[in-house]
């Protein structure tokens, strides 16, 4: 069994005032997630052209340089 399955077994033990609990406590991590994707999504590509190669590339030659 999954541990989200084992969750949902155990979710549906609980009285409705835990259950309240639960339910605010994953609408507020969800909420974050959802912020912070917001966010990120937001700056994503602000940094296209300020480089003169592919940030790739720039990692490849950076292990290369170390390595000898």
């Amino acid at each position: 069994m999954s541990p989200t399955q084992l969750i949902i077994q155990k979710i549906d033990l609980l009285p409705p005032t835990e259950l309240e609990v639960v339910y605010q406590e994953v609408a507020k991590r969800m909420s974050h997630i959802s912020r912070a994707t917001k966010l990120l999504a937001k700056y994503r590509g602000k940094g296209q052209g300020i480089w003169s190669m592919d940030a790739q590339e720039y990692v490849q030659q950076l292990r290369q340089n170390t390595r000898g």
